[in-house]
């Protein structure tokens, strides 16, 4: 994959993972973001599934959801 072991971070990576497996990364990262655990990193898992559903968009056809990333 990319320089983490295991993560997606091109277009062709995530063309590659099952659609199954990007949901569940897409959805794994959106609970962490919205989660009260650790706020350092909750913005970029937040802009890490906004853009692995753009990357669906693109791949799979399925309509990404427009998100604004708010603090909570």
């Amino acid at each position: 994959m990319g320089r983490r072991s295991g993560v997606a971070e091109t277009k062709e990576q995530v063309a590659r993972m099952k659609l199954d497996d990007l949901n569940a990364e897409i959805e794994s990262l959106l609970q962490m973001a919205y989660s009260g655990a650790g706020s350092a990193g909750r913005k970029e898992c937040f802009k890490r599934a906004v853009w692995l559903e753009q990357m669906r968009e693109e791949i799979h056809s399925i309509p990404a959801k427009r998100r604004l990333w708010r603090e909570r």
